[in-house]
This record gives structure tokens, sequence and C-alpha cells, in this order.
């Protein structure tokens, strides 16, 4: 379960609660998205999977596990002279149903320019 689109709920009436909450986190998702983390991740989503967690980071769903790039990194090295040139950005999964998820997508909705909002995303 380390690459997206896993979907464990798959009733309509969780649709429809994930669509609700894809309007209501919209803010955070396109400020992490664009500004916050856009150097460091592929993309922003909400989760339908963590429960206690407020986020993980996954790899895409075509792209490389986790295990297979540790297996990778040494050979990138070997071959390339310390270069490591097969770095994949991971997708950024955020629990809407976190307190500190909540919370950070609050300040977003308060104020997106915000230094505090930025530097606790």
């Amino acid at each position: 379960a380390a690459k997206e689109n896993l979907n464990l709920n798959e009733s309509e009436k969780a649709k429809e609660t994930m669509e609700v909450l894809g309007r209501e986190f919209d803010t955070l998702l396109n400020g992490l998205n664009d500004k916050v983390l856009s150097s460091g991740i592929e993309k922003a989503v909400l989760s339908t999977r963590l429960v206690g967690s407020p986020c993980a980071l996954v790899a895409s769903q075509y792209g490389r596990s986790g295990n297979m790039e540790r297996i990778m990194k040494p050979q990138a090295y070997a071959k390339a002279g310390g270069a490591d040139t097969n770095i994949q950005k991971k997708i950024l999964e955020l629990n809407p149903f976190h307190p500190l998820v909540k919370e950070l997508n609050t300040l977003y909705k308060a104020d997106p320019e915000s230094e505090t909002a930025k530097d606790l995303a």
C-alpha cells in the first residue's frame, strides 16, 4: 500500500464525503501543490486510507516503490559518480479527519499567504 489510488471505501456515501471534503480542503491542497511544497512533491491529495496519521508520502501509481528506490540508489551512485539521477517526487496524502490537518486547513482558509500557515505546512 505504498502507491497512490488505493481505495478502501468504495461506497457511494464515501465517494460523496470525499467530494465534499475535496471542496473544503481545496485552498490547502492548492497552496501545498503550487507554493509551499512544489519542489518536493508531485501533488497533494486527500486520503481515504489514513486513520491515525496526519499524512503519508506514497509513490505514484506507476512509479517505483520505496524498496525499489532503495535497491537502485547504490547503483545510481556507482554509475554516475555520486549523482542521484533517479529521484522521483512523491505524492503527499493528507488525512482530512486528523486535527492537525483540519487546523492547517483553517489557517490556509483564513489567509493563504500567511507565513505562519506556510511554515506549519
